[in-house]
């Protein structure tokens, strides 16, 4: 291996490294008196609020904070709290909110706190979840109300080209969610529920409106990859935009592309899995701009180091990056092998690359998910099957669909009319097929070196028939 390159790799490394290290030392910020008290007080919503049956889910930029009164809404005896903290807050569904909205808000601060996941006697990391996007306190229940936007302190501001950048960042941010909000209201309108929820949760990532049933029986029948806007969608997007940006200059194609990817990361909330895909979709455009070979293994790894660099805490406490990772490893190592024994299955429509994909991942991330999960789809190697050819089309109609409801309802009709078929189909074969008794198994808990020795043999055991081919190989010769 040239020296160039293990100087690349070596850094890149090093500083994931460092930064996992750096990450043990975190510590929730100081709110002082704050803690276990009613409080009030204003701020910004900081991310794209969640919807739920339930209510909303809102992520506030606290700006000040104090102690108020048990049970009243005016402050008595203030006590002022440390200010610049992230705060999850759980309100009413209505009145709705978005990002960039200035709020006020009351209720009772409490710090996170793990819980038991289901009957399966696993305790799911809440608050290491809450963590790794900077958020260590919550309310459960408050009180949120939307408040003019300043003035005068905004305008005081020293203008400056951070200033001047965030900014900008944020309009094009609110201005992404605000076409999101769009897209799914044309969905909505067009194709009624559930189809309009499972179309939104395929193009947009908009998993909520499922309602808690609908998502078990996805996770039932190994389908839950698809709502939650899995790399799978991340690919078919990558490789649409592609195509439809064929007919410019090269260069010009692949710039307009990467930037459409990026956009469409921020669009639909760029969780882990995402931020994953658009990554490695951006190393794969980088190397047509240079004319280089793409190494997807190698692509995999970088993307991986430059996001445990961005946000180290992802490494342990976020199930989305751990799963993504080793579903795509899987899908790169045994991919190959799996569809090579698959012959006798005709290649029509990509059937045999599908069966082969499904399989290679499903054995990858089995264990893991049995670790954390204790519950693991029976059938859904044969789901996968069944739906996966639908989604590519579905996809193309429900984005024809929700587009041309900016244009003109009667064409998002039409096109709604095709999207309304394919996502039927989805959902009798998921509903259907997560009734089934044996549909999934469940396991007791069992310790964590389970899973790490499966992973340590299995790898072994792929280097040592790699290098036995290999020299095989080299012996013909």
């Amino acid at each position: 291996m040239k020296k160039g390159v293990v100087i690349f790799w070596s850094i890149f490394l090093a500083a994931a490294i460092f930064r996992v290290w750096q990450s043990f030392q975190t510590v929730a910020p100081d709110i002082g008196l704050c803690l276990k008290e009613n409080v009030s007080g204003t701020g910004t919503i900081d991310d794209e609020p969640q919807r739920a049956e339930s209510g909303q889910i809102l992520v506030i930029s606290v700006g000040e904070a104090s102690i108020t009164g048990s049970g009243t809404a005016s402050p008595v005896s203030q006590k002022e709290c440390s200010a610049d903290f992230l705060l999850r807050v759980k309100t009413k569904l209505y009145p709705e909110f978005a990002f960039g909205d200035h709020v006020s808000f009351q209720g009772k601060l409490l710090e996170p706190m793990n819980f038991g996941s289901g009957d399966s006697g696993r305790e799911f990391d809440y608050k290491g979840y809450l963590a790794k996007d900077d958020v260590f306190y919550e309310m459960k229940s408050a009180t949120v109300a939307k408040i003019d936007e300043r003035t005068g302190e905004e305008s005081s501001e020293k203008i400056t080209a951070s200033n001047l950048i965030s900014s900008a960042i944020n309009r094009v941010t609110l201005l992404l969610y605000s076409l999101k909000a769009g897209f799914v209201m044309n969905l909505e309108r067009t194709l009624g529920e559930p189809q309009a929820a499972l179309a939104s949760g395929l193009v947009v990532g908009e998993k909520a409106a499922l309602g808690n049933d609908l998502l078990v029986d996805f996770r039932t029948v190994g389908l839950i990859h698809i709502v939650v806007l899995s790399g799978y969608n991340i690919t078919i997007v990558a490789y649409a935009m592609r195509r439809l940006l064929s007919f410019l200059p090269r260069i010009w194609g692949i710039g307009i592309g990467g930037i459409g990817i990026a956009l469409f990361g921020v669009l639909v909330g760029g969780g882990a899995t995402v931020v994953r895909s658009c990554v490695m979709a951006g190393i794969a455009l980088s190397a047509d701009l240079l004319r280089r070979d793409y190494n997807v293994t190698r692509a995999l790894a970088l993307a991986a180091l430059i996001m445990l660099i961005e946000n180290p805490m992802i490494l342990l406490h976020d199930v989305s990056f751990q799963l993504s990772f080793l579903a795509t490893l899987g899908l790169i190592l045994l991919a190959g092998p799996v569809e090579e024994r698959l012959g006798f299955i005709p290649d029509t429509f990509g059937l045999r690359g599908i069966i082969a994909a499904t399989i290679s991942t499903q054995i990858f991330v089995t264990p893991f998910i049995l670790y954390i999960m204790g519950q693991i789809s029976i059938i859904g190697v044969v789901v996968n099957i069944l739906v996966l050819p639908s989604i590519p089309p579905t996809m193309l109609f429900v984005f024809l669909t929700g587009a041309g409801g900016f244009v003109f309802m009667p064409v998002a009709q039409f096109f709604g009319w095709i999207s309304h078929l394919l996502l039927s189909y989805e959902l009798f074969m998921v509903q259907n097929f997560a009734r089934l008794p044996f549909a999934a198994a469940h396991v007791p808990p069992f310790s964590i070196w389970w899973v790490i020795g499966f992973y340590a043999v299995f790898l072994g055991g792929f280097v040592v028939v790699k290098k036995m081919k290999s020299s095989n190989k080299s012996k013909k010769l």
